[in-house]
């Protein structure tokens, strides 16, 4: 045999190990980097292809991936997650995950709820931080599948071995509150919100009726702590404050709606001066409660928080009366430098805008068609958009309506919202306020929070008969919907 044969043997099979890394795509710790620079990577062919290999610990990043994206398919992540978790016997944080995407959409968790009971049994929960860890997350959802007396066990377990980003407070939280423990479930939410976001959404429904209220007041308390909180929390407690002001607007407007209606009706009743200087206070109350929101946010958007920034944006946007090109732009840009894909669709939308001299159809489709030849995940909506707003041309609805409807199909809450939006106050479409009621209220159970303030300011012009006609009819879609 010919002494060299080995050698070339090894480098033909270094050259075949090469060529096959090529054609691979990235490692998955090269995808982990990249998301570490990026949270917005294109990375789901490169987790797709390890995932279709049988890589366990790429199914459970490829969900996560998933589940952060707006149009991804609800059964594919929930799927993605059970093949990961194995049984028990591959991932044990998919479960924990799974509980995270359950807890964002509350109309999936009777559906799993079998499906998670059984998958508690099938690792030991004691065995180490990161399998107590994920019970307690599990147990955030579903309360009842673990009883008080194990979780009092896990938490005792997870804050004894726990070293890094020990959180707690919220697990304390909803402990305090299954026992029964109000006044020291509303201290753990309290301290929960200084150091973990979901706890901000889980106190504002603890407040319950007086939600509205008691949580703004709240808010103001950590107002001197704001620069020293995380930066997500300081941007989610803005959020909901904006969404709890637009609620209130709402039902400011729907109001001020009956009292025209009577003022125009047989009696005539007009308001008098009481009532004039009692709507002002209020009006005056409502921008003060505003300014409060969009303060944290802006704290928000001056630390770099992209998030922030591209709900800055889409306000600024959304309201072109208020603010201006310029300084749209400039945001725009700050973004851009971060996240170049989200810029893109932020300019798309700012090129849609009629108010300004910068309105140009032909750059915002071309943008449009990048997108979705990128499959990016909002494309579709934006386009959507595109034909609602009549861009190019007039108004097509329904072509509009149509790309909301397909979306909708394909998982994505915003296309429920925007068909709501369309039906209610859309241009060249005859409104149809039952429907867009219907589909508020399925965007609202999907987790779609900024439809709160449409369905509230819909069940004051409804009537009951209607309002149980659109349930009815959300219930239906809820089980035909593919979430």
């Amino acid at each position: 045999m010919n002494a060299k044969t080995p050698s070339r043997l090894l480098l033909a099979s270094i050259g075949l190990a090469c060529a096959s890394s090529a054609l691979a795509g990235q490692s998955l710790e090269q995808i982990r980097y990249a998301l570490y620079k990026d949270p917005g990577a294109n990375v789901s062919a490169d987790l797709r292809a390890l995932a279709d290999r049988g890589d366990l610990a790429s199914k459970l990043l490829l969900g996560d991936v998933l589940a952060n994206s707006d149009g991804a398919s609800r059964p594919e992540i929930i799927g993605l997650y059970k093949e990961a978790f194995a049984d028990g016997r591959g991932q044990v944080p998919a479960l924990a995950s799974l509980a995270r995407l359950l807890d964002r959409t509350p109309s999936l968790q009777n559906s799993q709820r079998e499906w998670m009971a059984q998958a508690l049994t099938r690792y030991p929960a004691t065995l180490d931080p990161r399998n107590a860890s994920t019970t307690l997350e599990v147990f955030l959802v579903y309360p009842q599948l673990v009883s008080t007396e194990q979780a009092a066990q896990l938490l005792a377990l997870y804050q004894q071995s726990c070293l890094l980003n020990c959180r707690p407070e919220l697990y304390q939280a909803v402990l305090a509150e299954r026992q029964g423990d109000r006044a020291g479930a509303e201290r753990w939410y309290q301290q929960a919100v200084r150091v973990d976001v979901r706890a901000i959404d889980r106190y504002y429904r603890f407040l319950g009726d007086d939600q509205d209220r008691a949580f703004p007041a709240f808010a103001r308390s950590l107002e001197a702590l704001r620069p020293t909180l995380a930066v997500e929390i300081v941007h989610r407690i803005g959020s909901l404050l904006d969404s709890i002001n637009s609620v209130q607007r709402a039902e400011q407007e729907a109001d001020r709606y009956e009292r025209q209606a009577s003022a125009m009706g047989p009696a005539r009743v007009q308001p008098d001066a009481a009532q004039l200087a009692a709507d002002k206070q209020r009006s005056d109350a409502l921008d003060l409660a505003r300014g409060e929101a969009h303060r944290w946010r802006d704290n928000a958007v001056e630390r770099g928080f992209v998030p922030a920034m591209v709900s800055k944006a889409n306000y600024m946007i959304s309201n072109p009366t208020e603010h201006n090109a310029e300084e749209t732009q400039a945001l725009i840009d700050q973004v851009r430098a971060r996240e170049a894909t989200r810029a893109k669709a932020l300019q798309a939308s700012f090129y849609m805008v009629n108010n300004w001299l910068t309105l140009d159809p032909d750059k915002a489709r071309a943008l449009i068609d990048e997108l979705l030849a990128n499959r990016y995940p909002d494309a579709e909506l934006l386009l959507a958009e595109y034909y609602s707003k009549g861009v190019a041309d007039q108004p097509d609805q329904d072509q509009a309506l149509a790309i909301f409807q397909a979306q909708a199909r394909a998982g994505s809450t915003a296309a429920w919202y925007r068909m709501a939006t369309l039906h209610a106050y859309g241009r060249a479409i005859c409104h149809d306020p039952v429907k867009a009621y219907t589909y508020a209220q399925v965007a609202l159970a999907l987790g779609e929070n900024g439809a709160r303030s449409l369905v509230k300011r819909l069940e004051k012009t409804l009537k009951k008969d209607d309002i149980a006609r659109a349930l009815a009819a959300r219930n239906d879609l809820l089980k035909e919907a593919t979430l």
